[in-house]
């Protein structure tokens, strides 16, 4: 080889990069560092020091039955909220955080970009109790603490899709380059609000007395997962319902055998108490007559309870849009041989019995009854019930937002036992009933919103707050 070529070579091997071939890696961006603290946390958690630690998390999280049969079953949507908890809440033998801990030892290791993100995380990661004020559809959803009355915007957009206003909601927000949640929250209807509250208040009033200079952080910290257990307990107690006369539900039947069904039919159809409503939808063989208050129909009524029961809003049947409308007591359904009749209540069972053997006499004779619990009563309901279509869709609309006006045009003037028996409009005069007014109509509100996003007909709950002198929402 020459020793042109040579230098030649040599020159190629010394030759500069071209412009704009910068080998120096690019700039970390957010969601790199995220992941990567992600990643150091989890191995630094999952060391074998902190292996009793972990058990004991476990039980304090799952129970001490996770820990004694040696089984974790449980939904996966669970772990991630354990594990947000493990990591930032749980204070393992050494007497701190795993996550104080990792930023102790390897916290100055961390990129500058990571450094700041442990730093939010332990000052943003907690579970907190929170009500939803407002949903912003893609964007994310307002909620207020309702411990600090602290107001947060949180730009999430799985959490617009999932929560519906006036929610009750635990969680544990997180911020990154923006504030959302993370892990798995457990959301509640507006109705269980008095309960969890009540509890949380009382513990944080507990925690006050043993701790006088604690933050509401520090009770966070420590207690939020006695808020997670009361919600996950509150939200499988089924709350008391009751008919519209006070009774509670607990749906019955009146089974009889029939001698002559033609004289039934005759029978039925000329009192104005049951309305013949044309061919039983569930079963093509048998006739179904509506059970209507009016005429001879009676219910004793009883006092409703004042705790948290919740009235089943009772059926109506009208004509039409704009005729008389009247209460639905319960169903007739008749065969060639037999006929039933079915109500959500024991006063109501006894009361229809009454009625159809003074106007069927002879025709029937009663063979049995049989009452059953709300669970059960649900457990055999089919997942998609039959649809009686007796109007056209239009006109059936129409008719329901008829009767949701009607209804709650009456809920302002009519004893509510949450109130102390004063109707809403004698409640909202003093500051007291006026706050209970307003925590009631959440209530109504959350209801029909969910049937607003069902597609179903709904009513505008600020045509109360109109009435009442309430601001609008």
């Amino acid at each position: 080889m020459s020793k042109d070529r040579k230098r030649k070579r040599g020159k190629r091997r010394r030759r500069r990069p071209r412009r704009g071939s910068d080998r120096r890696q690019p700039p970390e961006t957010i969601d790199e560092a995220e992941r990567r603290l992600q990643d150091e946390i989890q191995g630094f958690a999952h060391q074998g020091r902190f292996r009793e630690d972990f058990e004991r998390g476990l039980a304090r999280y799952f129970g001490q039955e996770v820990l004694e049969s040696r089984t974790l079953s449980i939904d996966e949507t669970e772990l991630p909220g354990f594990q947000e908890w493990y990591f930032f809440d749980y204070v393992t033998s050494s007497g701190e955080t795993i996550i104080d801990s990792f930023a102790r030892k390897v916290g100055p290791r961390l990129s500058k970009m990571e450094q700041e993100l442990l730093e939010k995380w332990r000052q943003w990661n907690r579970y907190r109790l929170f009500e939803v004020q407002k949903v912003m559809p893609g964007t994310g959803v307002l909620v207020e603490d309702l411990l600090s009355g602290e107001t947060l915007e949180v730009h999430d957009r799985s959490a617009s899709r999932s929560l519906t206003r006036w929610q009750i909601f635990l969680a544990r927000p997180l911020y990154t380059d923006r504030l959302h949640f993370t892990g798995a929250g457990i959301p509640l209807p507006p109705a269980r609000k008095e309960a969890v509250l009540a509890y949380s208040r009382q513990l944080l009033a507990d925690f006050k007395a043993q701790h006088p200079d604690a933050t509401l952080d520090e009770f966070y910290q420590q207690h939020g997962v006695d808020i997670y257990h009361a919600m996950r307990r509150i939200a499988t107690e089924r709350p008391v319902v009751i008919t519209s006369e006070g009774h509670e539900i607990e749906p019955s039947t009146a089974y009889y055998d029939v001698a002559d069904s033609e004289a039934v039919f005759e029978q039925l159809e000329q009192t104005e108490e049951f309305h013949y409503a044309g061919p039983s939808a569930e079963d093509a063989d048998a006739l179904h007559f509506n059970w209507l208050l009016r005429g001879r129909s009676h219910v004793p009524e009883q006092p409703k309870p004042e705790s948290e029961a919740l009235e089943l809003q009772a059926a109506q049947w009208t004509p039409g849009p704009g005729g008389p409308r009247y209460r639905s007591l319960g169903d007739v359904t008749s065969w060639q041989n037999r006929l039933e009749l079915s109500c959500m209540s024991r006063a109501r069972l006894e009361a229809g019995k009454e009625l159809l053997e003074t106007v069927l006499g002879r025709l029937i004779r009663h063979r049995r009854d049989k009452t059953e619990s709300m669970d059960d009563f649900l457990a055999s309901e089919p997942e998609e019930p039959p649809v009686r279509e007796t109007i056209p869709p239009a006109e059936a609309e129409a008719l329901v937002k008829e009767i949701f006006e009607e209804q709650y045009k009456q809920w302002v003037d009519k004893p509510i036992p949450a109130l102390g028996g004063k109707t809403p409009r004698e409640a909202v005069r003093d500051p007291e009933g006026r706050a209970q007014v307003v925590e009631i109509l959440k209530s109504i509100e959350y209801t029909e919103e969910k049937r607003r996003e069902a597609g179903e007909p709904w009513f505008d709950v600020n045509q109360i707050r109109r009435d009442l002198d309430l601001p609008l929402s």
